[in-house]
C-alpha cells in the first residue's frame, strides 16, 4: 500500500495517524491529567512568561538535555536537527554558517542573546560558528515574525539564546568545575574549562575554550570527466571563547545579571571549489558581547527588567595579494521594559535605544544609527481558554530618517477542558531596515532604500498526550508575503546597487512529534520527529520578461525531515540523527538543482559517577553512511569524521 512513497512521505503519514489515534484515545478517558515534555516550559521569547501550551505561534524548545546529546560544540551543529530551520553550510563549523526560516534569507531571522540583538547592523546577518554551545541553557525558536516585539529583522522568525544560570539552592554545592577534552578527525583538538561558584546570595562562573583543525577533510570532486577524491586545502583554524557569568540577589525583590563573552576566531576560508588550488583567504574575527540585566520587583504586580548592552565586533577578511577588508561594528543598547501581571492580564511594555556605527574601509565614512523604539505586548484571558495577544511596535531609524509601525495579533483556543489540546492562529505585519552594506556601499550603495515589509499569518496546534507514550504533537501552517525586498541589481556603470523591487510568498506546512516511553526505570526512549514542506517563490520581475518570476526561491528545500533517537540505559546513552533535505535549486532561474541529502549521525555515552566526580566518555560519528554532498553548490561537505571528548565534573 506504502510502494512508491518515500521516507518523508511515510513519516509525514505516521504522524497524521499517530495525532489521530492519540486524540481519539484521550477522549475516551475521563480521568485523563496530562502532563507534558515541555507544555510548561515558560517562554521568554514573546517577553510575557507564558507556557509554550497557551502560545499563540509555534515555538520550538531545545533544552539542556537535548543539548547535551547534540554532537559538535558550536550553535550551527545543533540548529541542523531542527526540523524548522534550514542551516546553510559553506563547510565543517566554523565556516560560515547562516539560516532560512520559512524560505526567508538569514537576514530575516532575527537572533537574540538573552534578548538581545545579535545581528549585525552591517548585513543583518550573523555567523551562527561564532556562537559555542558551552554557555547555552536553551534555545526558543519562534517560527513566524515578531516585529511587532522585536522590530527590525524578525521578519520570518527569531532564535532567542539563553544562557546558563545556576540556581542559588540553599543545598547546593559552593563550587563547580568541569574539565573536558576533544580529539577528532582532520586533526582537530578541543579543550574547555568552566569553574562555578556560588555563596547565598550570588553566583559566578567563568569558562575558557579553545579548538582548532587543519580543515583537511576529504570530498569528492566531480571534474567533467570522473568523481576524484580530494582533500580541502586552505581550510584550517584557530578559535577560542571566553565566558563570564555573574547574578546577585539583592533581595527578594531586586536582582542583576552581567555576561560578558567573547569570541576570537583566525582561520583561512577555503572558498568555492573549482577544481584549482584555492586563493590563499583568511578571516579574523573579534566579538566581544557585554549584557547588564537588572529585575525589580516593585510591587507584587509590577516588575521593572531592564538590558543593558554593548558589542564591540571586528572582522578582517583577506585575499592576499587583492583584498584586505576591515569592519568593525560598535553596538550600544538600552531597553528598560515594564511588566504587569494579575488574573486576567499580562502586560509588557518599553521602550529600546540602539546606537550602531560601522568603521570600514569597504563603506563610506562616518556611518551611524540611532534607533528609537516603543512597544507593548500583553496577553489578555477574559473568556475562559482563551488567550489573546496583542502586540504593537513603533521603530524610528535616523540615518534613513523612516520609522516603521509593526502590529500583530494572536489567538490561543483550548476547547477541551480536561485535555491538553489547543488552536492557535496570529497575523501582522514585520519589516527590516536596510543594512549600512545596502545603504552605504562604496560602489555600490543606496541612500534611497526604504524598510521592506512582510504581511504573516499563521494557524496551528497543539496537542500533548500522557498514555502508553508521553509527548506532544506541533501542526502548523505560515503565509508569509513580504513585499520591497532588497535585491542587489547590476548598474551600467558595472557595479551592482541594491533596490527595493523584490517579492515573495512563502508557504510553509510543518508536523513535529516529541514523545518519550519510560519503559523502566533504567531504560528511556526519547523520539523527536518534524516535516517541513515549504513553497517560497519569487513573484516579482526585475525587468519586462524575467524568467525568475514565479520561481523558487534558491537554497530553499522544498521538503524537509529531521529524526532524533534518544536512548538511555542506566549509564549509557545512544543518541542517533536522520536529516534529509529534499529538491532545492541553486540558482533563480530554477535551471539548476541540487541532489536531495540525507544524512545520519549519532553518538554514545558513557556516563559514571565515583564519590562527587562526574565523568563522561562521548564517541561522535557524523555522516555515518558516508554520503557525497553540498549544501551549498560549491561547498563540498566533509565524508564521514568522527571525535571523542572526555569530560569531567566535580
Amino acid at each position: 500500500m506504502l510502494k512508491g512513497i518515500n521516507i518523508t512521505e511515510k513519516l509525514l503519514l505516521f504522524l497524521v495517524l499517530f495525532f489521530i489515534w492519540e486524540t481519539g484515545k484521550a477522549q475516551d478517558s475521563t480521568d485523563y491529567k496530562i502532563k507534558s515534555i515541555l507544555g510548561n516550559v515558560i517562554i521568554k521569547a514573546n517577553k510575557l512568561q507564558v507556557k509554550l501550551k497557551d502560545v499563540s505561534t509555534q515555538i520550538e524548545i531545545i533544552d539542556e538535555a537535548k543539548i547535551k546529546r547534540a554532537n559538535g560544540e558550536r550553535l550551527p551543529d545543533l540548529l541542523k536537527s531542527s526540523s524548522s530551520i534550514f542551516i546553510k553550510s559553506y563547510g565543517i563549523t566554523p565556516d560560515l554558517q547562516t539560516l532560512s526560516i520559512n524560505g526567508l534569507g538569514a537576514e530575516h531571522t532575527l537572533i537574540l542573546l538573552d534578548g538581545v540583538r545579535l545581528n549585525s547592523f552591517q548585513n543583518s546577518q550573523i555567523d551562527l560558528s561564532l556562537i559555542p554551545l558551552e554557555n547555552i541553557e536553551r534555545i526558543e525558536i519562534v517560527n513566524n515574525g515578531v516585529s511587532s516585539i522585536y522590530g527590525s529583522d524578525a521578519l520570518g522568525g527569531l532564535i532567542n539564546i539563553i544562557t546558563k544560570n545556576r540556581l542559588l539552592l540553599p543545598d547546593s554545592r559552593d563550587y563547580n568545575i568541569k574539565l573536558s577534552f576533544s580529539k577528532g578527525s582532520f586533526n582537530k583538538n578541543s579543550y574547555s574549562v568552566r569553574l562555578e561558584k556560588q555563596s547565598r546570595n550570588l553566583n559566578a562562573d567563568l569558562y575558557y575554550q579553545k579548538e582548532n583543525s587543519d580543515g583537511n577533510y576529504k570530498y569528492y570532486f566531480n571534474n567533467g570527466i570522473e568523481k576524484v577524491l580530494k582533500e580541502r586545502e586552505n581550510a584550517a583554524y584557530s578559535i577560542y571563547d571566553v565566558g563570564f557569568n555573574f547574578q546577585y540577589i539583592i533581595d527578594n525583590a531586586n536582582r542583576i545579571r552581567f555576561i560578558s563573552l567573547y569570541s576570537h576566531q583566525n582561520k583561512n576560508v577555503p572558498g568555492i571549489e573549482t577544481g584549482t588550488p584555492p586563493p590563499a583567504t583568511k578571516q579574523f574575527d573579534k566579538n566581544w558581547n557585554n549584557i547588564l540585566i537588572s529585575e525589580n520587583l516593585i510591587t507584587p504586580k509590577l516588575t521593572l527588567h531592564t538590558n543593558l548592552n554593548y558589542q564591540n565586533n571586528y572582522m578582517n577578511y583577506k585575499v592576499e595579494p587583492y583584498l584586505n577588508s576591515s569592519y568593525k561594528n560598535i553596538v550600544y543598547a538600552v531597553s528598560p521594559e515594564l511588566k504587569y501581571k494579575d488574573r486576567i492580564i499580562r502586560l509588557t511594555g518599553g521602550y529600546n535605544f540602539t546606537h550602531a556605527e560601522l568603521k570600514s574601509n569597504e563603506l563610506e565614512d562616518g556611518i551611524k544609527r540611532n534607533q528609537h523604539a516603543f512597544f507593548l505586548t500583553s496577553v489578555l484571558e477574559f473568556i475562559n481558554r482563551i488567550k489573546l495577544y496583542p502586540s504593537a511596535r513603533y521603530d524610528y531609524i535616523s540615518d534613513i530618517k523612516q520609522s516603521a509601525f509593526t502590529y500583530k495579533f494572536g489567538v490561543n483556543y483550548q476547547p477541551l477542558k480536561d485535555i491538553d489540546f489547543s488552536l492557535r492562529g496570529n497575523a501582522g505585519k514585520n519589516f527590516r531596515a536596510p543594512s549600512f552594506n545596502d545603504l552605504y556601499w562604496k560602489t555600490g550603495g543606496n541612500r534611497n532604500l526604504h524598510p521592506e515589509n512582510s504581511m504573516n499569518a499563521e494557524v496551528g496546534l497543539y496537542y500533548a498526550f500522557n498514555s502508553f507514550i508521553q509527548g506532544q504533537i506541533n501542526i502548523g501552517y505560515t503565509y508569509i508575503y513580504a513585499k520591497d525586498k532588497i535585491v542587489w541589481k547590476p548598474q551600467s556603470n558595472g557595479f551592482w546597487s541594491p533596490v527595493n523591487i523584490a517579492e515573495s510568498v512563502s508557504k510553509d506546512f510543518s508536523v513535529s512529534l516529541s514523545a518519550k516511553r519510560e519503559i523502566s526505570k533504567q531504560f528511556t526512549a526519547v523520539l523527536d520527529a518534524g516535516i517541513n514542506i515549504l513553497n517560497s517563490k519569487k513573484i516579482s520581475q526585475a525587468y519586462p520578461g524575467d524568467i525568475t518570476k514565479g520561481k523558487f526561491i534558491p537554497y530553499v528545500p522544498l521538503l524537509s525531515s529531521n529524526i532524533a533517537l534518544y536512548l538511555k540505559y542506566k549509564f549509557i546513552e545512544l543518541n542517533l540523527f536522520y536529516s534529509n533535505i529534499g529538491k532545492r535549486f541553486s540558482d533563480y532561474a530554477n535551471k539548476k538543482q541540487l541532489n536531495p541529502v540525507n544524512t545520519a549521525a549519532g553518538n554514545f555515552i558513557i556516563t559514571t559517577i565515583f564519590w562527587e566526580v562526574i565523568s563522561k566518555i562521548k564517541l561522535e560519528v557524523n555522516n555515518i553512511f558516508n554520503a557525497d554532498y553540498q549544501i551549498i553548490s560549491g561547498y563540498p561537505m566533509p565524508l564521514r569524521n568522527f571525535q571523542i571528548t572526555i569530560s569531567t565534573n566535580y
